[in-house]
């Protein structure tokens, strides 16, 4: 099985950058760390549903994309969390980490949960989630002239949640439940398969229109902080080749913390003024000298370069 790995999310990458540089008094600074923490905890649930396909058989020519992302003709983006295709069927996952008890009202299209405190919550929909991205990968094969069975599921990541009253058109189980699903679709669909063709033709679709997207907040962006931080939250001064804090820290890595800040918040390129006006750093040589020493590629001539801050700049 071909596997294309999930890697940690755009939201959650800039919402953690986010957070270290907006003001803890400021009222926006709550609400950006409680949208930290539901993206990290779907990231978890969704590691733990990859976990379980280590333990399924799947055709050794089966395509698994996690975290499946494109935009189609229309601008309408779409965000699949697990993608698996075989030559026999297409099987998209829509991933849930939730606690408590879980049930849906279909005439409001309303997915509930009541957590152990007695709270009920309201989510989106999955099932029209997935009911949508099982469309969309519909009208592709339909497109290439394919015709493919397009399966799709809710998992449940927590196992101790309590799955309530669901309508029985919904596929919705537990993790755990993940490796017999599989097993029961290749049962079911085991005399009929797509040409090698055929199947090396879609394939190749798809991972063509998988493209990850950059996470772009939908509020205002409160006014985020400049520099290198220290780890007591403090910010630090330049002071001969590292940072200075009055905590007593002294070390670089804050400006490899700050570069990568900069990086998801601004900019992937940073010109001297700009690294100057964003660590505080008076001294056009100091910072000259400091990026220069980072090896970073570069445009532009002398007075208008520009330095491309890696991906990889900081790596907690």
């Amino acid at each position: 099985m071909y596997i294309i790995d999930r890697t940690l999310s755009s939201k959650i990458i800039v919402l953690d950058a986010m957070k270290r540089r907006i003001d803890e008094n400021h009222p926006r600074h709550e609400y950006v760390a409680s949208l930290l923490r539901r993206a990290e905890a779907g990231y978890r649930g969704e590691l733990k549903v990859d976990r379980m396909w280590k333990e399924s058989t799947v055709p050794t020519n089966a395509l698994l994309i996690h975290s499946f992302e494109t935009t189609n003709d229309i601008g309408n983006s779409h965000q699949i969390d697990t993608l698996f295709v075989c030559p026999l069927f297409i099987f998209i996952l829509e991933i849930k980490n939730v606690s408590g008890t879980i049930w849906y009202e279909e005439d409001k299209h309303q997915f509930l949960r009541r957590k152990l405190t007695g709270e009920v919550e309201s989510f989106q929909s999955p099932f029209d989630q997935v009911q949508r991205h099982a469309e969309m990968i519909e009208r592709i094969v339909g497109r290439l002239g394919l015709s493919l069975p397009v399966h799709k599921t809710v998992i449940i990541a927590e196992s101790s949640t309590v799955i309530g009253d669901v309508p029985k058109e919904f596929s919705i189980f537990h993790a755990i439940g993940l490796p017999s699903e599989i097993k029961k679709l290749l049962l079911k669909y085991s005399n009929t398969a797509l040409s090698q063709v055929h199947y090396e033709m879609l394939t190749s679709y798809l991972q063509g229109l998988h493209k990850p997207s950059i996470y772009v907040p939908r509020f205002e962006i409160p006014p985020l902080r400049k520099g290198a931080i220290c780890g007591c939250g403090r910010s630090m001064e330049y002071n001969q080749g590292k940072f200075l804090c009055i905590c007593g820290i002294r070390s670089k890595e804050p400006l490899y913390q700050g570069l990568h800040d900069y990086r998801v918040l601004f900019s992937e390129w940073i010109s001297n003024r700009e690294f100057r006006d964003f660590f505080f750093i008076e001294s056009l040589h100091s910072a000259s000298k400091l990026l220069g020493r980072m090896n970073f590629n570069t445009r532009g001539t002398t007075k208008s370069r520009s330095y491309l801050i890696p991906e990889d700049v900081w790596r907690k």
